[in-house]
């Protein structure tokens, strides 16, 4: 896809497509586009968004054509533009092809596609995919942010960062701008405080949610995981990547163990020091043996895979088999291969 020309005309509203998993970035381009919106009109913008599961299309198409009465100009957002029925995405296009003169529709996707009568429908010069950032872009995305607020973080703790929060920039500067407000100018950020600050907070998050699978607590975990979903704190395949994280944790624990060494020598040995990670860990290697962890690291990575293909209603729907998968069945699961080592450490 070429790229996305940012300049509007009255004369001449456009259409965009903006796709691909980086958030971050895709969130300040739809902010740019705002921007030069109430430029052009010399006034303010009137702001919708909408999803296709819980929106009717005729409406939103109603309001793009509707003139409004309080601003100079309207933008239109539709996320998740993969989930629109067919005959839906035909009306979008429908109207793509004889737009309003004072709205801007934005149709946006985690996935890299979209239907093919929208993306026919949209000019070339209006699609954008925004990729994720490759590691070694988040690693210096991350020093860059915390060097600006004059904090001092160390260099495995922002691989860790990166490891846990996987996905887009959004999420990284959440938290990013959560541990600047949490730690003084004057400390120096370790992986073991970034550890002890998330699972010490008392909303539901991934670490939360690891330690109810650690204690092999179904119920709480399927209700955390919706918590989290709801509350937009990760999407399903930031929060498989933040448990995997924690997952190969455990195998490394008992590896070591393996080994005849202690628990707390695996500990040591892996730099995990504060009593509550600990704490989950020891749990962990209760419930689960290391061939429970081999399979259940195949699983998640499968389940990771299945997540980006797949609309979002029906991640809500698997979410609780993933999760019974791993905690009941010990990483068993007729969706994943039993036989694919390729995810082991």
């Amino acid at each position: 896809m070429t790229k996305v020309k940012s300049s509007l005309a009255r004369s001449n509203m456009a259409s965009y497509l903006l796709l691909g998993p980086e958030v971050g970035e895709k969130n300040d381009f739809i902010q740019g586009i705002k921007d030069s919106l109430a430029k052009s009109f010399g006034g303010e913008v009137e702001s919708y968004s909408f999803y296709p599961y819980d929106s009717d299309v005729l409406e939103i198409i109603s309001i793009m054509k509707n003139i409004s009465l309080f601003a100079a100009a309207k933008l239109v957002l539709i996320k998740n533009c993969h989930d629109l029925k067919k005959k839906d995405a035909a009306l979008i296009a429908e109207y793509i092809k004889n737009p309003s003169k004072d709205c801007v529709l934005i149709l946006t996707s985690d996935n890299t596609k979209a239907d093919p009568v929208i993306e026919k429908a949209v000019s070339e010069d209006c699609k954008k995919i925004f990729w994720e950032m490759f590691e070694n872009k988040k690693k210096g995305w991350v020093v860059n942010f915390f060097h600006k607020e004059k904090i001092s973080i160390e260099n495995n703790a922002v691989g860790f960062l990166v490891d846990i929060l996987e996905g887009d920039t959004e999420s990284l500067k959440k938290e990013c701008s959560n541990l600047v407000l949490f730690f003084g100018k004057d400390e120096v950020i370790t992986e073991e405080k970034i550890a002890d600050f998330f699972y010490n907070r008392k909303e539901e998050n991934i670490f939360s949610l690891f330690d109810y699978i650690a204690q092999g607590d179904l119920e709480r975990s399927i209700t955390a995981a919706k918590n989290i979903i709801l509350s937009g704190e990760s999407t399903f395949v930031q929060m498989l990547g933040g448990l995997l994280w924690q997952i190969r944790n455990v195998y490394e624990i008992e590896k070591i163990i393996a080994r005849k060494k202690s628990f707390s020598e695996a500990c040591a040995e892996l730099n995990i020091r504060t009593k509550k990670m600990q704490g989950v860990y020891s749990s962990a290697i209760q419930n689960y043996s290391i061939k429970d962890i081999e399979k259940i690291i195949t699983l998640t990575a499968h389940y990771e895979l299945l997540f980006r293909s797949i609309r979002t209603e029906m991640q809500h729907i698997m979410l609780p088999v993933f999760l019974y998968s791993i905690i009941v069945s010990k990483g068993e699961n007729l969706l994943a291969n039993p036989n694919d080592a390729s995810h082991y450490p």
